[in-house]
């Protein structure tokens, strides 16, 4: 005797599952958030969720946004509402990072300061500013053949792990 599957159970199964995952996925990603929140306020002192607007708290809510960005994937909604900003705030602080860093050395040491703290959590190195910059500068003199096959052997060496 074949039991035949009713479409509506495989479909509420189906719901379940995906809010199941959906509800460990989130969970995930508050910790995320939650443990660049705790790197970046043990170097700076400060608590970024507090409305203050002084330069140390906004340099910290700086670089907090700038490490949530780049190393989790959450939107700029979800980033914000862990510290109670709206998805515009951590845009702005987002695109300040690069022109601070780049012109004020006492908040590049800052957000080195988070940055390899971060990485020493994750059990990873720290990749060098100055070597992503001549890698930049090399990849800008090469042509769309050079390219490709640099973007080939990357896709190779992520592929067997080395």
């Amino acid at each position: 005797m074949e039991t035949l599957i009713n479409s509506d159970n495989l479909v509420i199964g189906i719901n379940e599952i995906i809010n199941k995952n959906k509800s460990k996925a989130r969970y995930k990603m508050v910790q995320e958030l939650k443990s660049i929140i705790a790197i970046v306020s043990s170097v700076t002192g400060v608590d970024i969720r507090e409305k203050k607007r002084t330069r140390e708290c906004t340099n910290a809510r700086i670089v907090y946004c700038y490490m949530a960005r780049r190393f989790t994937h959450c939107t700029f909604n979800e980033i914000g509402m862990i510290i109670e900003r709206n998805h515009a705030t951590i845009l702005h602080l987002n695109k300040q990072y690069d022109g601070i860093y780049k012109t004020d050395q006492d908040f590049r040491k800052l957000a080195d300061s988070c940055l390899s703290r971060y990485f020493n959590e994750q059990g990873t190195e720290q990749p060098k500013v100055e070597a992503i910059e001549d890698i930049n500068k090399e990849l800008l003199k090469c042509d769309y053949n050079k390219l490709l096959r640099v973007k080939n052997y990357v896709e190779k060496l992520i592929e067997y792990g080395c």
